[in-house]
């Protein structure tokens, strides 16, 4: 990308301060953000007599710690004066092309990934997403909106557009999309448990790996952001509709 011209050499020991801490420093001001963000959202529900405990108030909650993350990813670029590291346009049809394809991607992949660790006799880790709404499922439902408003756009500024801009200015696109797709993954640790949680950390690694494949090649943090956000929701329309016993 046009913007992401080193300027420290690779052997230089601040180029590694800077992307290494600079990465580190945005995950925990993420994590903090998020954090107080959820906080203050709880006297909102009280307020308007939504319990913290039901669909609608989980849902509200995930809103709220999202609404967290894009006040940190932006406020960090805006005080580090680096708001020209991520890019973003209405998209274009050859953006269209990439945003298509993105998803079919994800979507084949996880299929995939699950078919194949069925068939060795791995599980998945259990989800705690899926944990919350197991006894209430229109908590899924009330999830899609959150998801394409809010978790698409901030997680994909944060890990591909922050995270994995930094690592490309100081090591190159290659290392920027394996480096920013192990933050992703490692961040999404606290939301599984159980045996297969190897398994489907590896499976979370590759697919971020493809959405940054998709914003390098789209120059545009919307594409990865709108394919983030239509995956989540096949994800969650499908959860819905087995808990339900819509299918079988």
């Amino acid at each position: 990308m046009a913007s992401d011209a080193r300027s420290l050499p690779i052997d230089d020991p601040r180029t590694h301060l800077r992307a290494i801490g600079g990465a580190l420093v945005v995950v925990l001001l993420v994590v903090l953000v998020a954090s107080i963000a959820v906080s203050l959202g709880y006297p909102l529900l009280d307020a308007a007599g939504i319990g913290r405990e039901s669909a609608l108030g989980l849902a509200l909650q995930s809103a709220f710690q999202f609404v967290g993350f894009g006040v940190a990813g932006v406020g960090y670029l805006v005080v580090t004066d680096q708001t020209d590291l991520v890019p973003t346009r209405y998209p274009t049809r050859r953006d269209l092309k990439w945003l298509v394809g993105g998803f079919a991607g994800l979507l084949a992949l996880y299929v995939g990934a699950t078919a194949v660790l069925g068939a060795l006799g791995i599980q998945g880790a259990d989800s705690a997403i899926v944990d919350q709404g197991s006894g209430q499922p229109v908590y899924f439902l009330y999830l899609i909106p959150v998801t394409i408003l809010l978790v698409g756009p901030t997680e994909e500024l944060i890990f591909r557009g922050i995270v994995q801009g930094q690592f490309r200015r100081a090591y190159g696109t290659p290392i920027a999309v394996a480096a920013a797709s192990a933050v992703f993954a490692a961040v999404h640790l606290s939301s599984y448990s159980g045996d297969g949680l190897l398994a489907t950390l590896g499976t979370v690694l590759v697919l971020g790996g493809v959405l940054g494949v998709v914003y390098e090649k789209s120059e545009n943090l919307v594409v990865p952001a709108v394919v983030h956000g239509l995956f989540n929701t096949v994800q969650f329309a499908a959860v819905y509709a087995t808990t339900t016993g819509l299918v079988g």
